[in-house]
């Protein structure tokens, strides 16, 4: 069956977030094991054959070189704060018109739950806002015919196959949608927001039972703001700053967006994967 992310259009990038010191687990939790393959080795795989550009930022040798074996590319450094992980993963990352930022320590996420973020942000390029010739946004779906595209759309996705992934559509409810749209618009316009630099207009990102989560995919537009973030910050802070541009992909299960922090958190997905068998584990 072809990925959800084939036939694309747009130069899609990938960040493994994979800089964690561990202090709450107690020792590198990345390379903690579980069903024998080290947490960070899951995450890499579900990301294998879906970006242009990928790479694992890392701060301890022994994930690097697991992550290289693995087919990825690695920076591996010593720098302190969250941020400097981001922008490090950002200079890679030239040429890209989505940079999709993946937690090293989430072992079940599935590729199909990441391929579903990448089309969304295709459709959401499909539909982009154009420029005319003052420079005004006109919408190529106006009205309430917004609403029956994403619906249209979140159909064509389950028709592939993604039957565990459905699309928030939210924003898409009621004749708000095309004015929603319009007003994100000028909203990157006051940010430097260049529809023909970016067509992707919406931040993307995974979510459970309405609580968004990691997986999350930036366009170019936010590419300045996420190489100079506050110390200590993530990608997370721009979500928040351009929360009205926020759409969410909801999951099939909690358990994707389920992160190791501490070792009773090994233990609990130990104990999911073991009473679920090979059905717990991404596919």
């Amino acid at each position: 069956m072809p990925h959800a992310a084939d036939n694309r259009t747009l130069k899609h990038g990938c960040i493994v977030m994979a800089s964690g010191v561990g202090a709450r687990f107690g020792g590198n939790k990345l390379m903690a094991e579980l069903c024998d393959a080290p947490l960070v080795g899951h995450v890499v795989r579900a990301t294998d054959d879906l970006f242009s550009r990928r790479v694992v930022v890392a701060r301890h040798a022994d994930v690097a070189a697991l992550c290289e074996t693995l087919g990825a590319q690695v920076i591996l450094h010593d720098e302190p704060c969250r941020n400097d992980t981001v922008r490090l993963g950002m200079e890679a990352m030239d040429g890209c018109d989505t940079v999709t930022f993946v937690q090293g320590d989430q072992p079940l996420i599935r590729p199909a739950s990441i391929a579903a973020l990448l089309r969304a942000a295709e459709r959401d390029a499909a539909g982009a806002v154009k420029r005319d010739a003052a420079g005004r946004g006109v919408a190529d779906v106006a009205g309430c015919d917004a609403v029956g595209a994403a619906l249209a759309d979140t159909a064509e996705d389950y028709a592939m196959g993604l039957d565990a992934v459905k699309c928030d559509v939210d924003a898409a409810a009621g004749c708000d949608a095309a004015e929603s749209d319009v007003a994100g618009a000028a909203k990157h316009d006051a940010v430097g927001y260049n529809a023909a630099v970016s067509s992707v207009a919406r931040i993307w990102r995974t979510s459970f039972d309405g609580v968004p989560g990691a997986p999350v995919l930036f366009p170019s537009w936010a590419f300045d703001e996420l190489r100079s973030l506050p110390r200590g910050k993530g990608g997370g802070f721009v979500a928040k700053t351009h929360a009205e541009c926020v759409r969410t992909i909801e999951v099939s299960s909690e358990w994707e967006l389920f992160d190791v922090d501490t070792r009773d958190d090994l233990e609990r997905l130990q104990t999911h994967v073991a009473r679920c068998g090979s059905a717990g584990l991404p596919r």
